[in-house]
């Protein structure tokens, strides 16, 4: 699993733009709820970049009644955004259950899990505001820059700030100029992914292929470790390979194609060699699905390819739309062919995601739902 940056975490959530297709009414409605949310995050913001600080006796009040302001908050948002599309109305969801978690277990006494939850924020709003194939600005993006302090953001926090707040330009100019530099440690490099980030920024969100080849081959003139460069060399392979959609294809065709394309590349099951065919693949399937002219079987299968893409491509297993994209294929289509290797493939990501040296600890209510699909499958 993918490390979590817990610094963005804590001011990403007021960044979550979910889009409300019923027009400037659900703003108003909207923007209260969000900017709560800000600032019971900036109150709590210095208290939780470490978990020592975070469990402190002394800031335990403090912390305790702004993530009760936030889980309540968060759940009227839900109430909002759930009237939207599929995709975010479950970020939706997933915000406000990580908001209740955080509150709760803090309230309990289990400082580390409630740690999780509020890095569960983060992954959430990362998910929501990449998975987009427009780079459109969100209209709930807020101007608070002044409020974060940059330089304590590590390494690539800017950059992850600069993507959670849509200026997607800014962000990739970022990546690239800490690519450039000499201030990029291997241990970054394998703590962070940040070329996995700078892909899925740069080809699914800004459709610029040519862009990440460039950058890549740069790159790779570096003394870096025989797996990272191979990595790079496959991936700018990949991208001068995929030309986009032919003229007889439909872009469900062309993203099944790219689907075998990347399992092709990979050796063994760990290989990152299909990353780039995932990322193209998973924009092909969005953009079927948003045409609204799929049949009911096609329409659950795409759901079930793209809960692939998401694995495939290496995003944190309990925040992203995968969980989300495997439980509507299932839900769909419970008897089709895939449904079983749905389940299969949510069940064994729920449970690893909460599965630590203490054993596994699922959520009665992630419990319950993983029993009510398993009784639709089989």
């Amino acid at each position: 699993m993918k490390q979590r940056v817990l610094v963005l975490g804590l001011s990403a959530l007021v960044l979550c733009g979910f889009k409300i297709n019923s027009g400037e009414k659900n703003y108003a409605e909207f923007r209260p709820h969000m900017r709560a949310v800000y600032t019971s995050l900036m109150t709590i913001f210095p208290l939780a970049l470490t978990q020592s600080s975070f469990a402190n006796k002394d800031n335990a009040k403090t912390i305790q009644d702004n993530l009760n302001l936030i889980a309540e908050h968060a759940k009227l948002i839900n109430q909002i955004a759930g009237k939207d599309e599929k995709g975010h109305a479950f970020l939706s969801t997933q915000l406000e259950r990580n908001a209740r978690q955080a509150a709760l277990k803090f309230r309990d006494g289990y400082q580390d899990q409630a740690h999780f939850f509020v890095e569960e924020l983060y992954d959430t709003c990362l998910s929501c505001h990449t998975s987009r194939t427009s780079s459109a600005d969100s209209q709930f993006t807020m101007d608070f820059t002044k409020d974060v302090n940059m330089e304590a953001l590590g390494t690539f926090g800017k950059a992850k700030f600069l993507s959670l707040s849509r200026q997607f330009e800014k962000a990739l100019d970022e990546y690239e100029r800490i690519f450039a530099s000499n201030e990029l440690s291997l241990e970054e490099l394998l703590h962070f992914d940040p070329f996995v980030d700078y892909l899925v920024l740069a080809v699914r969100v800004k459709s610029e292929p040519d862009r990440v080849i460039k950058t890549f081959a740069e790159i790779s003139k570096k003394p870096l470790p025989g797996m990272i460069k191979r990595d790079l060399e496959v991936w700018i392979a990949a991208l001068k390979k995929i030309k986009g959609v032919k003229k007889n294809q439909t872009s469900l065709q062309y993203a099944r194609t790219l689907l075998k394309d990347a399992k092709a590349v990979m050796e063994y099951p760990r290989d990152r060699g299909g990353i780039v065919y995932y990322i193209f693949a998973s924009k092909y399937l969005k953009e079927s699905l948003e045409q609204g002219k799929l049949n009911p079987k096609d329409r659950a299968e795409t759901y079930y390819e793209l809960g692939i893409c998401e694995l495939g491509i290496g995003e944190p297993f309990l925040a992203t739309e995968s969980g989300m994209y495997l439980e509507e294929a299932i839900r769909l289509a419970p008897k089709a062919s895939f449904a079983r290797k749905a389940f299969g493939l949510y069940e064994e990501n729920l449970l690893y995601g909460y599965t630590g040296s203490s054993g596994t600890s699922l959520p009665a209510d992630e419990r319950a739902k993983l029993d009510e699909l398993r009784k639709m499958v089989f």
